[in-house]
């Protein structure tokens, strides 16, 4: 990501998106004023962005907590500060901190070998015991497994036996890699596998027991179906598609069985607005010390140097990672922060733990949403240091970062011209791919006609193929706005029996 300057912004649409402010209870201040009055500026210039929901702390108290525009578009249903918007790698920081308190209480232990709770499993590669559980959370494993983080957050086919296998089976270490930061969710994913099998307690459990239910965090879940089952507002998920020029709901949804430890959970700006108030006040909450303050040290201590630092927070070089939780700095300040992103959210969380200044900005959307919510972001901490010449700073942003964006998305929308022109390279009768073809690693893709085009699914991921260059080979889309190639191979006798995807081949099996 680039500074504030130069963030991508996205350009005015045709239909503007009507704006609407959530009540509070917080007293209205010069701040106040000027921020509302910004964010209505940035939203009428941004109109891809369905809703934004915010939370600012000072002083241990929210100055600032409103809500505006639309968690559902379509239905018109407005947001609010208790509408869930999913997170995603925003969850790391909560996931570290149940680690923590397991580890006080002795049973994980963030320095024992990994290997000590994976008894049972019988590893391929070899797992050296210098490799600790708190490696898992700090990023320096040096291990690897795409097969297991992409069926655990996107594809969902995560059942634990399944998942145990392919930790066994798949993972590889890497020595050189060892010690050395490398942001992923595998640890946090491995973590998760071993908390199963240790405590016989799913990781969703173990956060509403040991973080939500103590903070009082009500409209907070890692799981959607709960979330549903209660009634529960939530934000449904946008992002900019290059085939229609139009902002649309995300096609990769969100459901219980691809929320991840790394990435799995659903909350409200109010409920984030308790979580700041903890962690910028060493556990207390209230009045009552609900986490020990201990453990608060221990989860922002800096276990290691960054090689991954994010705008609009840098280091200059020495950034660091602590448990579940990004170091770095902004205006020569230290600020304490972990963002998230998936197809169709963008979450910012982050403090100064020296000026008692935190905010949280949550969007339902992707696209834009990361960039908009950074800036949303330094706004806050911009005005409260009193920074010089910050409305022309900001405007000037805006206004580049417009301009950026729409030549982004008239690039992408002529890449989607462009490939209109191709031709099928498919030699057969669309109905002979017609099958499942699987991988033991990756799982199942399931291929179907419709509409005269080769419709594929591989667990919640569902995707319609386009053509491709060469024979026998289709384009899809497995992740939105990513696309990848997938070729068919014939057996001796001429008959299709197999794919390649993402250099992994795929046995058809019906």
């Amino acid at each position: 990501m680039k500074h504030l300057i130069i963030l991508t912004l996205v350009a005015i649409l045709l239909n503007p998106v009507t704006l609407f402010a959530q009540a509070t209870k917080v007293p209205d201040t010069a701040f106040s004023t000027d921020y509302d009055a910004y964010i209505r500026r940035v939203m009428k210039r941004v109109p891809e962005i369905p809703s934004v929901a915010i939370v600012v702390i000072k002083d241990d108290q929210p100055i600032f907590l409103r809500a505006y525009g639309l968690a559902d578009k379509e239905a018109g249903v407005k947001a609010d500060t208790d509408t869930l918007y999913y997170i995603a790698s925003s969850t790391k920081s909560f996931m570290a901190m149940a680690a923590a308190l397991l580890d006080k209480e002795g049973k994980i232990k963030l320095d024992d070998p990994m290997t000590k709770y994976a008894a049972g499993l019988t590893f391929k590669a070899s797992i050296p015991d210098k490799l600790k559980v708190r490696d898992l959370l700090i990023h320096t494993s040096g291990l690897r497994n795409g097969p297991l983080t992409f069926r655990m957050a996107y594809s969902g086919e995560a059942d634990e036996k399944d998942m145990m296998r392919i930790l066994a089976d798949v993972t590889t270490y890497d020595d050189a890699r060892y010690g050395k930061y490398a942001y992923d969710n595998l640890g946090y994913n491995i973590y998760g596998l071993l908390l199963q099998r240790t405590l016989n307690k799913k990781w969703q459990d173990l956060l509403q027991e040991k973080i939500f239910s103590p903070l009082g965090m009500r409209h907070t879940t890692a799981y959607v179906s709960k979330a549903r089952a209660r009634r529960m507002a939530i934000a449904e998920s946008y992002m900019f598609s290059a085939d229609t020029g139009t902002v649309t709901r995300s096609p990769l949804a969100k459901q219980d069985s691809n929320m991840q430890s790394a990435g799995g959970m659903m909350t409200s700006i109010s409920d984030v607005g308790r979580w700041l108030r903890l962690n910028m006040n060493g556990g207390k909450l209230d009045g009552k010390q609900v986490i020990p303050a201990d453990i608060m040290t221990s989860v922002h201590t800096a276990y290691t140097q960054t090689t991954r630092e994010q705008g609009p927070f840098k280091g200059n070089g020495a950034g660091e990672y602590g448990l579940g939780w990004q170091i770095g700095t902004y205006a020569g300040e230290k600020v304490i922060y972990h963002p998230g992103g998936f197809p169709g959210w963008s979450s910012h969380i982050s403090y100064m733990p020296d000026k008692k200044i935190g905010v949280a900005v949550m969007i339902n959307e992707s696209t834009a949403g990361g960039d908009v919510g950074n800036t949303l972001a330094t706004y806050v901490y911009d005005w409260l240091l009193g920074t010089a010449d910050r409305e022309a700073k900001y405007a000037f942003g805006l206004e580049a970062g417009a301009t950026n964006y729409g030549k982004m998305q008239q690039a992408q929308q002529a890449a989607v011209r462009d490939r209109a022109k191709r031709t099928s390279q498919l030699t057969r009768p669309l109905q002979d791919y017609v099958g499942r073809y699987r991988n033991e690693q990756l799982g199942n893709i399931q291929i179907t006609v419709q509409q005269n085009a080769l419709r594929l699914k591989l667990g919640n991921i569902e995707t319609v193929a386009t053509p491709f260059t060469q024979p026998d080979t289709i384009r899809v889309e497995i992740l939105p706005g990513q696309g990848e190639v997938i070729k068919f191979e014939f057996n001796a006798d001429g008959q299709i029996d197999s794919l390649s995807y993402s250099g992994m081949k795929f046995v058809r099996v019906k």
